[in-house]
C-alpha cells in the first residue's frame, strides 16, 4: 500500500495521500498509509529520499502526521450515499424514484449546478449516483430536512472521533442543525460545507456494506500478557440503518459504479460497490475549481471481504477523482483479490 500510494501521489501530482483498507464487518484495519509520511523512530527526520527538493516544502508540512486521520477535508460527493441512505432508511425515497434536473437551482440566494454544466431531464436516484448529480442531492437532502440529515451523519460516525486505537485523530465538522440554512442543507447533501477524515469516510460506508452497523475501528486484536494472549472483542457502536436499506443501497452503489464516471477503469471481472467525490478546495472564501479532493471509496459486492479508501489532495495531472483516485483504487484492489485468492465475479 505505502509503494502504490507513493506512486500515485507521485503520478497524478497531488501534494498528499491516504489509503485505508479495512473488514467491513469488524472495523479491523487491515493496512493504513499516507505519503508523504515518516519514520516513527527518527521522529524529528524526513523519510530518507522521500520527495524531491521541489516538493520539501509540502512534506514538511505533512513530516509528522498521520493523514489518513488527522487531515480533514470535505469529502465531496462519497458524501452522497449516506444522504440517500438516510432518504432510504426512512422512506422517502427508492432506487426508481425520480427527481427533476432541468437547469441550476436557487437555494438562500447561492446556485446549484451540476458539476460539468449539463443537465438530464427527469432522472432516477440510481441515475443520481451514477452522473453524481448536485441537484438531485440536494433535492434528496431537503426530502429528507436539516434534522434528519444531520442526525443520519452524525449517527454514521461524522462530527465525533471513531475512537480508532491511535493518537492525532481528528473529529471533523457537522454544524448543528439548526444553525442549517437551505443552502447549507444543500451543500451538505453533496459534501461541502462538512469536515471528516478519510477514516471517518470510510468507517461510515463500512455500515452501508455490512447490513447497517456502525464498528469502531480497531489497529490491535490481541496483546500477549505473560504467556497467555488475550483476544480484544470487536466493538459494534451502534445500528446505523436496516439490513434492507443497507442491500438497497449496495445495488445501487453496483450500479453507480458500472454505469458512472469509474465505468473506464473498472476491473472486468469483478462487481465493485463504490461511489467517487471530487471536491473542490476552498480558498480564501471561494471555491478553487483548479484545486480538488479526490477520492474513491467502494468494496467488492459479492464477498464484501474488504473496503477501501483512496484520497488524493490537489491532483495536478486531473482534477478529477475518476481519473487519479479510481485507476489507483483498483490497481490496489486487483492486488487485493490476487492476496486474498478471491475468485472473479465472472469470467468476461
Amino acid at each position: 500500500m505505502e509503494k502504490k500510494l507513493e506512486e500515485g501521489v507521485r503520478k497524478y501530482g497531488a501534494a498528499s495521500g491516504s489509503v485505508i483498507v479495512m473488514d467491513p464487518f469488524t472495523g479491523d484495519v487491515i493496512a493504513m498509509a499516507t505519503f508523504p509520511t515518516y519514520d516513527p523512530g527518527k521522529f524529528n527526520e524526513l523519510t530518507e529520499g522521500e520527495l524531491d527538493e521541489e516538493s520539501k516544502e509540502i512534506s514538511y508540512a505533512f513530516e509528522r502526521k498521520n493523514l489518513a486521520i488527522s487531515q480533514t477535508y470535505e469529502p465531496g460527493s462519497v458524501m452522497k450515499p449516506f444522504t440517500i441512505s438516510t432518504a432510504v432508511d426512512l422512506g422517502k425515497v427508492t432506487p426508481q424514484t425520480t427527481f427533476e434536473d432541468n437547469g441550476p437551482v436557487v437555494y438562500s440566494d447561492y446556485t446549484i449546478n451540476t458539476w460539468n454544466g449539463v443537465h438530464y431531464g427527469t432522472q432516477t436516484v440510481i441515475q443520481l449516483l451514477q452522473k453524481s448529480n448536485n441537484i438531485g442531492a440536494a433535492w434528496v437532502g431537503h426530502l429528507v430536512g436539516s434534522r434528519n440529515l444531520s442526525n443520519y451523519l452524525q449517527t454514521f460516525g461524522f462530527g465525533e472521533v471513531t475512537g480508532i486505537d491511535l493518537e492525532g485523530e481528528d473529529t471533523g465538522i457537522i454544524r448543528p442543525y439548526r444553525e442549517w440554512t437551505d443552502i447549507d442543507l444543500a451543500t451538505a447533501s453533496f459534501g461541502q460545507g462538512v469536515s471528516a477524515t478519510p477514516l471517518q469516510v470510510l468507517n461510515g460506508f463500512n455500515a452501508i456494506a455490512n447490513g447497517g452497523e456502525l464498528f469502531k475501528p480497531r489497529i490491535v486484536s490481541s496483546v500477549i500478557q505473560g504467556s497467555s494472549k488475550i483476544d480484544i472483542p470487536v466493538n459494534k457502536t451502534r445500528d446505523v440503518i436496516s439490513k434492507g436499506s443497507s442491500d438497497t443501497m449496495v445495488g445501487m452503489l453496483i450500479e453507480a459504479v458500472d454505469g458512472g464516471e469509474s465505468k473506464y477503469f473498472n476491473l472486468k471481472n469483478y462487481k465493485i460497490a463504490g461511489k467517487t467525490g471530487t471536491a473542490q478546495i476552498p480558498v480564501g472564501g471561494k471555491y478553487d475549481p483548479e484545486l480538488t479532493n479526490a477520492t474513491f471509496m467502494g468494496f467488492p459486492a459479492t464477498t464484501r471481504k474488504f473496503s477501501m479508501i483512496v484520497k488524493l489532495e490537489k491532483p495536478s495531472s486531473s482534477i478529477f477523482a475518476a481519473e487519479t483516485a479510481v485507476p489507483m483504487w483498483m490497481d490496489l484492489a486487483n492486488n487485493l483479490f490476487k492476496y486474498y485468492g478471491i475468485a472473479p465475479d465472472s469470467t468476461i
